[in-house]
């Protein structure tokens, strides 16, 4: 028994000491790895910085791997000091760097409630883990630090150390250490922050992006008070000082609170970089992306490269363009400006307003703005899935819906009017009229999920734009008319790769068939009509010979002239403008879409041709189904809806639904085809059936609409039968004598 136990205590004996070889062995192995770690100290550099390129691989800009000032400890306020020792390492100032009381006490606490909440690294093991270590959680890792940790320990005061410790680490929004972050936050020197200050900025490198209180003030303030609570109980502040913090306020930046800043609070700035951003926003949209994907430490301190959908020379035309435009001269006035590929959601280019910087409000992707007519697109395709043709009439005469008579821009009625000439124009009565035919529930019901809105389809305001979009939705929204009724996300990148050149993130193309490719292009066709003869002219490029180049677009005006849009389409991209106030009152001058906006899209597009930036190519599409005869050009006149009347323009027409009526069929009047008498006011009467194309609504009590549609002598449809709920009772059609006059450049010059 005796020899037993000798053998087994050799046995253990050997065991330890082949342990200890070991334990050295793997020392040694990391220490030898390890660069001095004095020099390491004081020659430390900042890590990688991630870089954005654009679709051809040019520099848009450079993410900073970090931004930091450092300051002396005795230049700090105590009270930051405290506040990191009661919430990271309370025996800073008695253990030898590795903290095994709160390494243990960290281990049982995560256990017992399941998940990591509480960290167990002193601030020298932090120190050494940020500073000179990869954020890899491996073993090897994991005994450098502790390696490290030791010789920090060793060549340092606890005072050096924690001055470093504070230099180093990240606060969020692009903030390395407590000089910058207490400029980035409060616009104050570290010196003068106050306890409640000191106890918020304390929270934020446990989970800078969690803790940010730019992202979420909530999530910053929750930690702030734990902070608080625990430099209370060690008696690291009174219970004064301590109720006094938990009341005091914090406000996150507008203009208001920056102008005259409340008693007793604190504001919060919004994130302010140091190194001006040569394409702000392009930069800001990346790294608000990359931030929901990565963690702050691998965006500004790993090398990755961020492969984009910009392209530059676009960029800088947008941007020039926008920024020259003579209506900005005013002030008040501001805007935005966003280029998309139509096909795969790219962002192209993208003006957030004028002389734009980072921090700024950015108005492509944020501003949330009424559509006005540059919603109406969307109406008529409604209006031919429900059956309607480019040549169907719609009387453009008074009507009421309860206390609600929708009016035109120019307060007139025009007498019949094809839905051609009714985009043409931007009417506003045949696109109530066209929403109520198809109804409102039915036009919500097959909207809501297909396209971008900011706010909910309600009642027939809505087709004159009462919604609301943000510009980047509203190009996502047009694109079904570039590439055949795909409605594509928006996006910025394309790929990323890590600093060896690896592959690592590839962005899917979101793209979802949403409308039938067929009707889709009628109204492509009609958009290019807007353009060519319509509200858009000022809109019109030619291409460097001269000639017109293929687009459309549609204008658009709210109520008071708020907003003013023009969003145009060519074969190859969707760019979107509009122009208006930030307090969203109305602009002076009543400026226009097809008066103010479209000029500045024109100038865009005209430059980059100018330029041998883009040579526009065809909407293939629609030149597609026009080779195979799904689509049909025929010449019809824009108020009888005819064929070669008098006012006869080309319009694209679906298979199997041409008209074939002729205008010289009634050259001797309609009445006597129907044997009807005339109006005294030179009008008719025209008895209305289920078959037809006029759509005439007339007012009456409760605001109920009445329409109906003609039937020709030969008993040919040449138009959608009667929308459900319509009564079938004859309309009456007034005309207006001065439709072919000078009222029509009147027009032209509205929406």
């Amino acid at each position: 028994m005796k020899k037993l136990l000798v053998i087994l205590l050799k046995l253990i004996a050997v065991l330890f000491v082949v342990g200890a070889l070991a334990v050295f062995a793997i020392i040694i192995k990391y220490r030898l790895e390890l660069p001095n770690i004095q020099s390491m100290v004081e020659d430390y550099k900042p890590r990688m910085a991630t870089t954005i390129y654009d679709k051809n691989n040019n520099v848009v800009d450079v993410l900073e791997a970090e931004s930091r000032d450092a300051v002396k400890l005795e230049d700090v306020s105590p009270y930051v000091k405290e506040a990191f020792l009661a919430i990271e390492d309370k025996k800073f100032y008695s253990h030898h760097g590795l903290h095994f009381k709160g390494i243990i006490r960290a281990v049982l606490t995560n256990f017992l409630k399941g998940k990591a909440t509480q960290g167990g690294s002193s601030i020298t093991q932090q120190l050494a883990k940020n500073a000179f270590l990869t954020p890899e959680r491996t073993f090897s890792r994991k005994v450098k630090e502790a390696i490290l940790t030791y010789q920090i320990e060793r060549t340092y005061t606890k005072d050096e150390i924690l001055e470093r410790y504070l230099n180093e680490i990240y606060f969020g929004s692009g903030s390395y250490g407590i000089k910058n972050a207490a400029d980035q936050y409060f616009r104050k020197d570290p010196k003068d922050l106050n306890i409640a200050e000191a106890a918020l900025l304390a929270g934020i490198p446990n989970r800078p992006t969690k803790y940010d209180p730019n992202r979420s003030l909530d999530n910053a303030l929750h930690r702030q008070q734990i902070i608080l609570k625990e430099m209370f109980e060690d008696g690291r502040i009174t219970k004064e000082e301590y109720e006094e913090a938990l009341a005091y306020k914090f406000e996150l930046e507008n203009e208001e609170n920056v102008k005259n800043v409340p008693k007793n609070t604190s504001i919060i700035y919004n994130r302010r970089p140091k190194k001006a951003y040569n394409n702000p926003e392009l930069t800001t949209i990346v790294e608000n992306y990359l931030a929901e994907i990565y963690d702050d430490e691998q965006i500004y301190s790993s090398g990755l490269k961020i492969y984009t959908t910009i392209d530059l020379d676009y960029q800088k035309v947008a941007r020039d363009t926008f920024n020259a435009y003579p209506y900005f001269k005013n002030k008040e006035i501001n805007g935005a400006m966003v280029t998309l590929d139509p096909f795969t959601g790219g962002i192209v280019s993208i003006v957030g307003g004028k002389n734009f910087k980072a921090g700024n409000f950015d108005r492509a992707t944020m501003a949330r703005r009424q559509l006005g007519s540059s919603f109406k697109p969307f109406v008529y395709l409604k209006a031919l899935e429900s059956g309607y043709e480019p040549y169907s009439v719609v009387v453009n005469d008074f009507v009421a819906y309860g206390k609600w008579a929708p009016k035109n821009f120019d307060g007139r009625y025009t007498f019949n009017s094809t839905l051609v000439n009714s985009l043409n124009l931007s009417l506003n009565i045949p696109a109530v009229k066209l929403m109520d035919a198809v109804t409102v529930d039915a036009f919500k019901e097959e909207m809501t999920d297909k396209i971008k809105l900011s706010s909910e389809i309600q009642n027939l305001t809505t087709a004159l734009g009462s919604v609301d979009s943000t510009p980047v939705n509203t190009a996502a929204n047009f694109s079904i008319f570039v590439n055949g009724g795909y409605i594509v996300k928006p996006n910025i990148i394309r790929e990323i790769r890590d600093n060896q050149d690896i592959l690592i993130y590839v962005a899917d193309i979101e793209k979802v068939k949403a409308f039938d490719s067929v009707d889709v292009s009628v109204i492509t066709a009609m958009l290019k009509s807007v353009v060519s003869n319509g509200t858009a002219t000022k809109a019109r490029v030619v291409d460097k010979s001269g000639r017109p180049i293929q687009q459309g677009g549609k204008t658009g005006t709210t109520s008071e002239h708020r907003t003013a849009w023009f969003v145009g389409i060519t074969p190859e991209y969707v760019t979107v403008c509009y122009i208006g106030r930030d307090d969203n009152k109305p602009m002076y001058g009543k400026m226009t879409g097809g008066s103010a906006v479209a000029p500045m899209w024109a100038r865009y597009y005209q430059t980059l041709i100018n330029k041998g930036l883009y040579t526009p190519g065809k909407f293939e599409f629609l030149e597609n189904y026009l080779e195979t005869g799904d689509l049909v050009k025929q010449n019809i006149d824009i108020y009888t809806g005819l064929l070669d009347g008098p006012n006869s323009k080309e319009m694209v027409i679906r298979k199997g639904r041409l008209q074939v009526e002729s205008a010289a069929k009634y050259k001797n009047g309609i009445a006597s085809l129907f044997g009807l008498e005339a109006s005294a006011g030179g009008g008719v009467y025209v008895e209305s059936s289920s078959d037809g194309m006029i759509i005439d609504s007339a007012s009456g009590e409760g605001g109920s609409s009445e329409g109906g549609s003609s039937e020709n002598s030969g008993g040919n449809n040449v138009g959608p039968s009667a929308p459900s709920g319509q009564s079938g009772q004859s309309g009456q059609v007034e005309t207006n004598k001065e439709k072919d006059g000078d009222s029509l450049t009147d027009r032209l010059l509205g929406d």
